[in-house]
């Protein structure tokens, strides 16, 4: 005999107005005296910083000067416990400008001729907090 199972869910959505503001209180709680001069675990050990990069295209080559462009989204991710939460079960996507107020790793890349972060119409760039204190940080 067939079996039907049925799932009722019931959610608040993060837009309701009430939730608006207690994330917001939140936010505010997390960068206040948040020091982007220290790394997280300051003193303690390294920082263990995982990456991903898709490249989107390569778009020109030059045996001449022996070179090439290439645009690329590039994400690394952290823990960084100074930015844990609690009453918020989702993730938290930020304002790019927020990237200017958090620690953030200082990754450079090995023969490179030039860099930049895409800027049309802002700089392309993503911050993502987890309740954890991990931080999804995105560039293109």
């Amino acid at each position: 005999a067939p079996v039907l199972v049925a799932v009722v869910c019931c959610a608040q959505s993060v837009n309701d107005p009430g939730n608006m503001s207690f994330v917001k209180e939140t936010v505010d709680k997390l960068l206040k005296g948040y020091d982007i001069r220290l790394r997280p675990d300051f003193g303690g050990p390294p920082v263990c910083v995982g990456m991903n990069i898709d490249i989107a295209s390569i778009d020109m080559v030059s045996e001449v000067n022996m070179d090439y462009t290439l645009t690329m989204y590039f994400q690394q991710y952290w823990r960084d416990k100074r930015l844990a939460y609690a009453g918020i079960p989702l993730n938290l996507t930020l304002d790019n400008r927020v990237a200017d107020q958090l620690w953030v790793p200082d990754t450079y890349f090995l023969n490179d001729k030039k860099s930049f972060v895409h800027g049309v119409t802002v700089k392309n760039r993503m911050i993502r907090l987890h309740p954890d204190g991990t931080v999804l940080y995105g560039l293109r």
